[in-house]
């Protein structure tokens, strides 16, 4: 389950960049804030540390085997002695004036307030049961009951006009991964071949079942915004999962996939009750702000309904 376990989880925090954000203005708020306790653990120079900050530094760093808890409480301290002592003479220096330091303590503000926001939000949400489980076990056996692990070949190569047409047409002659590579060659296009071994969970969820009914040496074309890929199965080894095994990595996407529905909501709810005005190069149909379209293609030539999901560019760049 090692592999399963990672992946799920990931993909559970597809659509949670924001919360991945407020995250990681746990320390800081944890760090900084002296609370109700007046209990002083050390004392540098005019300031002071408490035992309040102590504890509250401590409940982030994850236990060490063989460390006492008197232990981690002394390194904790000694290591927010040292910001301490390195915070004063940033201040001595005035480099807490300048732009880039002010903007830093803005951008850290500025989290640990949208955090305290959306903290109760999240925190509301109510445990996946076992009925959700089961239901996401038995929905997705790509993943479990009838889970493999995967061959795969890819040919790489740069997007360029009218290059896709061409590819998707050779793939759909049931043209070779080498006959193909060989074309582009012969066109001065630059590709590469990479090979590497990924389980099912690994891969884009949506994609899975094309890989399933995806016979061995057979192609497949995926087009992303700036690489065209054409990608092989050259073998598939079954490897199921148990719903008892998987449960608890299920649980955990569903809870996550939850988090990520309910700050999606929030955030369209603030964002329909906000006036929002984008200039220059960020004005929606910019070039820049154009959103990127991608297709995937099996060897059939036929071309399938597009995705919305994000993780097509992701699980095709994990072959690398």
């Amino acid at each position: 389950m090692e592999y399963l376990s990672y992946n799920l989880a990931a993909n559970g925090r597809q659509g949670l960049s924001l919360v991945a954000l407020l995250l990681i203005a746990t320390a800081f708020a944890g760090c900084g804030e002296k609370g109700n306790s007046t209990q002083v653990a050390a004392k540098i120079n005019s300031d002071e540390i408490t035992v309040t900050q102590v504890n509250a530094a401590l409940a982030n760093v994850p236990a060490t085997p063989g460390k006492t808890p008197d232990q981690a409480k002394q390194e904790v301290l000694n290591n927010l002695i040292v910001q301490n002592l390195a915070d004063q003479q940033a201040v001595k220096m005035k480099l807490d004036r300048t732009p880039a330091v002010m903007q830093a303590i803005e951008n850290a503000k500025n989290t640990i307030l949208a955090r305290a926001y959306m903290d109760p939000i999240i925190s509301g949400i109510p445990k996946p049961t076992q009925v959700d489980v089961h239901k996401f076990y038995t929905d997705h056996p790509e993943l479990f009951s009838n889970r493999h692990i995967y061959s795969i070949k890819e040919l790489e190569m740069e997007a360029k006009p009218d290059l896709a047409a061409s590819i998707r047409d050779m793939a759909g002659k049931d043209e070779s991964l080498e006959s193909i590579a060989a074309w582009l060659k012969s066109k001065n296009i630059a590709s590469s071949v990479q090979t590497g071994v990924k389980p099912a969970e690994q891969l884009p969820l949506d994609m899975l079942p094309r890989f399933e009914k995806l016979g061995a040496g057979k192609l497949m074309v995926i087009e992303l915004s700036k690489t065209i890929s054409v990608v092989q199965v050259l073998n598939a080894k079954a490897e199921p999962v148990e719903e008892s095994v998987a449960t608890p990595v299920i649980l955990d996407y569903l809870m996550n996939s939850k988090k990520s529905e309910a700050l999606d909501n929030e955030i369209k709810s603030l964002k329909a009750g906000a006036k929002i005005e984008y200039f220059g190069e960020f004005k929606p149909g910019s070039n820049s702000t154009t959103e990127v379209k991608t297709t995937a293609t099996e060897s059939s030539g036929k071309t399938p309904a597009q995705s919305s999901t994000p993780d097509i560019s992701k699980g095709i760049a994990s072959l690398k």
